[in-house]
Parts: structure tokens; sequence; C-alpha cells
């Protein structure tokens, strides 16, 4: 059953005995690679632009994971993978598609669905990847997740790749600044022109 908040998953049937539930926006249950997501990605803004329907995109990662990594091996990584990868399978469509974009960040298209839309499901995604547990050696590990997203809805934005560097620019800005949270890429413009002018004038040199 699915919780309040969230919309609907298409399944492609139940839970496997011992695996988890497969799901149509996946390749065998599996994430799709960094060059699939990507490929996937154009031509999704493509289908877009050319219907003048929404797009939502986030980037996903986990709070200092390469220092984890470092810290407890890098069976962490896959064990982290596997954890995220299930969230999304059970609290999004079929038709949303998650993929690699490297070790630790992950890409995922919200196709037809607009920036608030988007933003809801990030903050549902945040809030439930709390409950969670990832444990190395018996010792349960507390992770954080931040998430930088934007969404195209009009015919300004012209190449996709435009679009995936507006929501990682959006997650720097989230990690940057604490982590742990859902940032989106006009909210995080608004911030960086705000602390710009906070911040004093350069002292002029003396004679």
């Amino acid at each position: 059953m699915t919780k309040p908040g969230f919309r609907k998953s298409r399944t492609a049937g139940g839970k496997t005995a011992g695996g988890p539930s497969t799901h149509e926006g996946f390749v065998s249950g599996a994430l799709f690679s960094q060059a699939q997501i990507l490929h996937l990605m154009k031509m999704e803004f493509a289908r877009s632009r050319r219907h003048k329907l929404p797009l939502g995109c986030m980037i996903l990662q986990v709070d200092r994971l390469p220092q984890l990594v470092d810290l407890y091996g890098a069976g962490l990584r896959g064990q982290v993978r596997d954890a995220l990868a299930n969230l999304v399978r059970e609290k999004t469509r079929g038709a949303d598609l998650l993929g690699i974009v490297n070790d630790d960040r992950y890409l995922l298209m919200l196709p037809h669905t607009d920036l608030e839309g988007s933003r809801v499901v990030a903050n549902r995604l945040h809030a439930m990847f709390r409950d969670f547990e990832v444990s190395v050696d018996g010792r349960v590990l507390e992770l954080t997740l931040s998430v930088g997203l934007t969404a195209c809805s009009d015919q300004q934005t012209m190449f996709f790749d435009s679009v995936l560097g507006q929501a990682e620019s959006a997650l720097e800005w989230a990690q940057d600044h604490g982590g742990n949270q859902v940032c989106t890429f006009g909210e995080t413009e608004i911030r960086r022109s705000m602390e710009g002018a906070e911040s004093p004038p350069p002292e002029e040199p003396k004679p």
C-alpha cells in the first residue's frame, strides 16, 4: 500500500522471495547505467519540448558517503545503492527513471511532473530515507540524504544538460550548507544572491 502523498507505483509484479519488487522503470530490477540514464534524459527532454510537457529532474546523494566508504569499505556503497534504489522503486511511478550519474550520485527523472510535483516527491523520499538502516559490522550508521532538483515546463531551456546542471548546482548548494535537505535550483540562486549582497565589499588598497 502506498502512503498518502506518494504517487502510486506501477509494478511489474509482487516481491520475489528474498529480493526487491520489480519495477517497470528499471531494467530487470537494476539501476540504469550512466550512459543509459543520460540517453533516456535526452529523449525525455526532447519529448518534453516537443509536446510542451513538464519534466522534473533531481540528483540524489547520501551526505559524506565518500568519506564513510573510506572508513568502512566499498561494501557500504553497495548497501546504500540498494537502499536508495528500493526506496525509489517503491515510491515512484513506473514511468519515472533512476540511474547512476557516478558512484555516489543518482539521477531521477519525473516525466510530466512540474517543479511543485517534483518537490513533493523529493521531500517524501528525503523523509523516508531516514527510516532505512544501513549497518557495518553490527554498527548502524545514521545516514542523511541531500537532493537537488529542478524542472522545465516551458520552451526556454534549449539543452538537456542545462537541466542536469541546474539539479547538480542545487545539490552542491545543499551539501555545502550542511546537507540533509532538499533544494531547488531557483531557491539556491536567490540564496546565493542574498549571500553575495550580505558579504562586505573588498577593502580598497592603501596608497
